[in-house]
């Protein structure tokens, strides 16, 4: 009994040795002096004190652009122009009819004088000039021209028109039918496109049309 007991115990005994080397972690020999490894201490240094190194940029070759061409194109001025001025009345003859010149302007000038059934020619001159309305159209080139209150048109001496051969901008004035018996139509012909203004003055009446070459 005894000697079954001893073999068995002593074969416990052996296996828990072989389980304590099994389960200890070996201890790490220490290195020698030589063979140490001292980790350096890192150094940081300040974004300000750090230099970067410029980086050229390449330059960029734009493109020589092609030259655009405009084309110009020239439309004559077709919006028309009135102007209109005086006073409503009765009783008044455009006696005579004057053209000058002042530099590149010329003026023609439309007197107003009191209508006199038995005259010819008026003779006395009236203060005001009536009603008018002229209208300029540069696209015919044309002044149409209206007065109202007007009883003759002596300055025609009864004729139909009266033309400015001399004169390098006015071609003729000539009378056109108007259904108002005291007043008048008529149209003045330019031989070129003008720029035109027209009013009117007192003491004594006269309507101005002036007339520049553009």
């Amino acid at each position: 009994m005894k000697r079954t007991i001893l073999p068995i115990f002593l074969l416990l005994a052996l296996t828990a040795c072989e389980e304590r080397n099994t389960l200890s972690v070996p201890t790490p020999k220490p290195l020698p002096a030589d063979e140490i490894v001292t980790e350096q201490p890192k150094t940081t240094e300040s974004i300000n004190t750090v230099k970067t190194p410029a980086v050229k940029t390449p330059k960029v070759t734009k493109e020589a652009k092609k030259p655009v061409v405009v084309q110009t194109y020239t439309q004559s001025k077709s919006k028309q122009e009135i102007f209109s001025g005086g006073i409503m009345t009765d009783g008044l003859d455009i006696g005579t009819i004057r053209l000058g010149k002042e530099g590149a302007t010329t003026r023609l000038v439309l007197d107003s004088y009191k209508w006199n059934i038995d005259a010819k020619i008026p003779s006395v001159r009236a203060y005001e000039t009536g009603y008018y309305t002229f209208t300029y159209d540069p696209k015919t080139r044309h002044i149409i021209g209206i007065v109202d209150g007007y009883r003759g048109f002596s300055a025609l001496h009864g004729a139909k028109e009266r033309t400015f051969g001399s004169n390098n901008i006015v071609k003729k004035l000539s009378m056109k039918p108007y259904a108002d018996d005291s007043g008048f139509k008529f149209i003045i012909e330019l031989k070129q496109n003008a720029k035109v203004n027209v009013f009117d003055l007192k003491g004594p009446g006269r309507i101005i049309v002036d007339i520049t070459p553009r």
